[in-house]
């Protein structure tokens, strides 16, 4: 039976607390056999109905092997016996029977101690790898704020150079007051479409700031755990800490560039050219997870597209070399027609 407030007991409770919780309430036979029989009683079963546990000696063989051999007993009788096992300290309690001699004391203890090492480490390890993807995000997060303050900053230097050519050319008087409403409604929207996509990228750099000071934190959080449990396994039991590895090379995807896109540059700006070939070029070098250029899949097409600017959209695909195809240009409007003629291509 269990002692509450012994530490191998309530780790015993805790294992069978969570495998109730993950399975709806249902304890497996094996499961029972393993956390609450002693491992001498299933090893003197198992040479009782003469069970070959496989890799082990029955007087070897350690509860986690017995267990499920015993719950797998098919005859009535033999299963009689195995449920009995479960039964055994509450039917010596019930006739005033020692409960279990000195010897099986201590080698009900030994196992105790030794399942409850076998806890600590899983639990170690879970921490451990929980720790490693939380560095991981937090390395991520920060790559993404870097990137995300690098492109607010190229568009802030495309505002100021795009307004200083402005305000230096000379002004000239428009044959007609409609020229020139027009010509202002134009700068106007895009000074309204560069100020939307600064603000845009401001947002997102707080979001990921956001998040990687709450990366940074359950990274230290993590840390202080491994070495909380660490500091209850035996000296014996320790990993000594290995060194990272170091970080893979990127990749460069190299652009081929079809004459579907040259044809489709026909009647863009050059402002709108130079912006998807940047675009085309980060993304060549940053990858998919670059958060201002949008890469996303097409829906039913192996088709990707990625975003240029507002209302532009460059669509490409893989190639089997790990290059591109750069397939078009296109309005972010139009992308239901252009999407109908590259598939029908």
């Amino acid at each position: 039976m269990f002692v509450m407030g012994d530490r191998s007991s309530d780790l015993r409770i805790r294992k069978l607390t969570e495998r109730a919780l993950k399975d709806r309430g249902v304890l497996p036979l094996a499961v029972l056999l393993e956390v609450v029989v002693p491992v001498s009683r299933l090893r003197a079963l198992a040479q009782d109905l003469a069970l070959s546990p496989k890799g082990f000696r029955i007087e070897s063989a350690p509860a986690r092997v017995l267990a499920p051999l015993l719950a797998d007993r098919t005859d009535p009788s033999e299963m009689e016996k195995v449920v009995g096992l479960l039964l055994e300290p509450l039917l010596r309690a019930q006739q005033g029977d020692p409960s279990i001699s000195d010897a099986a004391a201590a080698e009900q203890a030994v196992a105790d101690q030794a399942a409850s090492i076998r806890f600590k480490d899983q639990e170690l390890q879970r921490l451990r790898d929980e720790l490693e993807r939380a560095r991981e995000a937090a390395l991520r997060a920060g790559e993404r704020e870097a990137a995300t303050r690098r492109a607010a900053d190229l568009d802030a230097e495309v505002l100021r150079t795009e307004l200083a050519r402005q305000s230096q050319k000379p002004t000239k008087l428009p044959a007609r007051a409609t020229d020139a409403a027009s010509r202002e409604r134009e700068l106007d929207h895009r000074l309204h479409e560069v100020l939307q996509e600064l603000e845009a990228r401001a947002a997102a750099d707080e979001a990921l700031r956001r998040q990687f000071a709450h990366e940074r934190t359950r990274v230290r959080d993590l840390e202080d755990e491994v070495k909380d449990l660490e500091s209850l396994l035996p000296k014996g039991r320790r990993r000594k800490a290995r060194p990272p590895p170091p970080p893979e090379p990127v990749r460069f995807r190299l652009p081929h560039f079809l004459p579907s896109f040259h044809k489709s540059l026909d009647g863009k700006d050059r402002k709108s050219i130079e912006r998807a070939v940047q675009a085309v070029l980060l993304f060549c070098t940053e990858g998919h997870a670059y958060p201002g250029l949008e890469v996303k899949k097409m829906g039913g097409q192996d088709t990707w597209s990625l975003r240029a600017s507002l209302g532009l959209r460059v669509y490409f695909k893989d190639r089997d070399d790990g290059d591109i195809d750069v397939l078009e240009l296109a309005d972010r409007e139009e992308q239901h027609t252009t999407l109908r003629g590259l598939k029908d291509r």
